[in-house]
């Protein structure tokens, strides 16, 4: 075996007046090298879609076309019934346009692009 296999970090002993000086100031360690190995622990309630009604996008209607809160839902139940048998692709689209005080407001809104689902018997 290599010597270089056998080399090992020891920790020195903290002196006593950095110990006593810690404990009197409050001091806590921070976190070590071993600390990132640590698996952390999963909560059961952790879900990663934002199903709370207080995480959901907040609904505003500032003109005729936007959407409303019933058109969102409708869509959404759209998209989950449609993503069964084929792949959908959402993109959020941004536009900028020029109001009449020569101001830029930006606009949202969401495309869906619905893709057949690929074939597994292709040839």
């Amino acid at each position: 075996m290599s010597k270089r296999n056998q080399v090992k970090y020891v920790k020195p002993a903290e002196p006593s007046f950095l110990s006593k000086f810690k404990r009197d100031v409050g001091y806590k360690e921070g976190p070590t090298v071993d600390t990132k190995r640590q698996e952390l622990p999963v909560l059961a309630n952790d879900s990663d879609g934002s199903d709370k009604e207080d995480e959901q996008p907040q609904v505003v209607v500032l003109k005729k076309g936007d959407l409303s809160e019933e058109e969102v839902i409708k869509i959404k139940q759209q998209i989950k019934e449609s993503s069964k048998d084929e792949e959908t692709i959402h993109l959020m689209v941004r536009s900028y346009l020029k109001n009449q005080s020569n101001a830029y407001q930006m606009r949202s809104f969401l495309a869906l692009v619905q893709v057949p689902a690929k074939r597994k018997n292709r040839k």
